[in-house]
């Protein structure tokens, strides 16, 4: 009979390999905020209508995050992640046939819905595959990796653009893609023929409650869109040595990837405090670094320190939440995050869409520092109201486990020892 141990992945080739093909899946969310006034020039629409194309994308990708956990239970998840990340390669060399806005954002749209897969395929890899112990470095690591892709996607599609044109952005991207869907079947470990699922007694068992994982929702929603609403602030409405100055703007976007490393390097201690408590207190430092955009919105130095710290912070929020979610959801921990990613792509789409409306950066930053300082609170309710479950942060018994076995029904007598 099979025991846990023979179902856990290597760690390290686990987490590098979910680690660069996410950056290269994921970044494709934000290539195309560099790429706006080429693309704008080319379709004969304005910037803020090229926004659109960050939207589409990022819209599908939410749907496509749904989606994926239903397919999972079906299929697996290294199957789901496998066939969707080949799928984006084609989608991907579509997109610099674009002839026009509508048409760009449909094939946008068709790269999003195949990439929203990966997101919460890996975080329920992850949950399922690796101990306890080392879960918050292996997620805080891909989170930062795959939050790290807002900066290194900008990055790498202004150099490609600048050495190539717009279109070579897609057109290098594809083959990456699909040498990451081979990777990606070959590093992951295939689910294991699945056996009537354990739920976990009390209030955790089953659909969880999902009404009391809602406000985390929400947050995820909001962490998201002020993530990708402050870089599309910077370059529509940024300081004048930075708007339309390539290699300033490039120096601006390189100097949040400290702040991810030291995210990863802080990973172990961060890992003690209650994923909730954490999760608040990050937030909270994002805020922080958001009003410090708002009052250095005008100078390049005090921006870069403030963007800094706004990444430091938020870094760090979502390995707490996929934490706080998973560990609430029991048996259906995989649904629970897919809806995560789900929240986390929408608030992706709707975040492009924030600055044109307020046309200001500081005042854009402003608003994107107190609506994180409402999230803080929002988390801090949400963990006093549910209890005990929740502040554990207990990773679920493995759906692979085998009926009968030991280890689940040791975890079921932990589980009324904490009483639950």
């Amino acid at each position: 009979m099979a025991t846990v141990d023979d179902h856990r992945a290597p760690f390290a080739a686990t987490v590098a390999t979910i680690c660069l093909v996410g950056m290269v899946a994921v970044g494709q969310l934000y290539v195309t905020i560099p790429l706006m006034p080429r693309m704008s020039a080319a379709w004969g629409v304005s910037q803020a209508s090229a926004a659109w194309t960050t939207t589409t994308f990022a819209v599908a990708y939410a749907c496509g995050s749904l989606l994926s956990g239903p397919l999972s239970n079906r299929y697996g998840r290294r199957a789901v992640m496998t066939v969707s990340t080949a799928a984006m390669a084609f989608a991907t060399a579509l997109v610099p046939c674009a002839t026009s806005l509508g048409t760009g954002s449909a094939f946008r749209a068709l790269q999003g819905l195949p990439a929203g897969a990966f997101v919460p395929m890996s975080y329920s890899y992850l949950s399922a595959r690796v101990p306890a112990r080392r879960l918050p470095l292996a997620l805080t690591t891909v989170s930062c990796c795959l939050g790290g892709t807002v900066v290194i996607g900008q990055v790498e599609a202004q150099l490609l653009e600048s050495a190539f044109g717009w279109r070579a952005v897609f057109w290098i991207t594809a083959p990456l893609l699909l040498l990451g869907a081979g990777a990606t079947a070959r590093v992951l470990l295939p689910d294991p023929a699945r056996s009537p699922r354990r739920a976990a007694p009390g209030p955790v068992s089953g659909a969880a409650l999902p009404v009391r994982r809602l406000p985390l929702y929400l947050v995820t929603l909001t962490v998201a869109g002020s993530l990708t609403a402050v870089y599309t602030g910077v370059q529509l409405y940024g300081p004048k040595e930075l708007v339309g100055h390539d290699g300033a703007m490039l120096a601006l976007r390189a100097s949040g990837l400290p702040a991810l490393l030291a995210s990863v390097l802080a990973a172990p201690l961060l890992g003690r405090i209650p994923a909730p408590r954490r999760a608040a207190g990050c937030s909270a430092v994002a805020a922080a670094g958001l009003v410090g955009a708002a009052v250095c919105a005008n100078n390049v130095v005090g921006l870069a320190v403030a963007l800094f710290v706004f990444m430091l912070g938020l870094a760090n929020v979502g390995p707490a939440l996929v934490q706080t979610i998973g560990s609430s959801a029991g048996a259906a921990q995989t649904t629970a995050i897919a809806v995560y990613g789900f929240m986390l792509n929408l608030g992706g789409g709707v975040g492009a869409q924030l600055p044109p409306p307020i046309g200001n950066l500081s005042a854009l930053t402003l608003v994107l520092a107190a609506v994180l300082a409402v999230t803080v609170a929002v988390i801090g309710l949400t963990a006093r109201s549910s209890g005990k479950p929740v502040l554990e942060a207990r990773v679920p018994v493995p759906d692979y486990l085998p009926a009968g076995n030991p280890t689940a029904g040791h975890s079921q007598t932990m589980s009324k020892m904490r009483g639950q």
